[in-house]
């Protein structure tokens, strides 16, 4: 059984670097797009993973997920992106099908990579 990813990243470098470290799950697709107007979605965003702190704390540090209605409410997670709070600077998606065994693994590198995961009702 297999389960579809679907993540939002500011920048095509970030979207492409998390599709090849993605590839050692050997998805069954895995591509990656631009979009125009940026994210438009209101689907709940799991946030990327923050380095030293910001929103891990000990109530989600087991399973590594933060979960917001929408982005605009969230921290940036580095000074670089600091301006790019709005869902819509969210300009490239990636879209993965992988084993549901290799979920966590994939969201993992995706969220460690700056990557907004959207949760998908299954």
């Amino acid at each position: 059984m297999s389960r579809i990813i679907q993540a939002y990243f500011h920048t095509e470098n970030q979207a492409e670097d998390a599709k090849v470290l993605l590839m050692k799950y050997n998805p069954e697709m895995l591509e990656v797009g631009s979009l125009e107007g940026g994210y438009n979605g209101s689907g709940r965003l799991l946030l990327p993973i923050l380095d030293g702190g910001g929103l891990v704390n000990e109530a989600n540090m087991n399973n590594s997920y933060a979960m917001v209605g929408t982005l605009p409410t969230a921290a940036a997670n580095s000074s670089d992106y600091a301006s790019d709070r709005d869902a819509t600077a969210l300009h490239y998606v990636l879209t993965a099908k992988v084993a549901y065994a290799d979920y966590s693994g994939a969201a993992e590198i995706i969220r460690r990579n700056h990557g907004h995961l959207e949760e998908l009702d299954e």
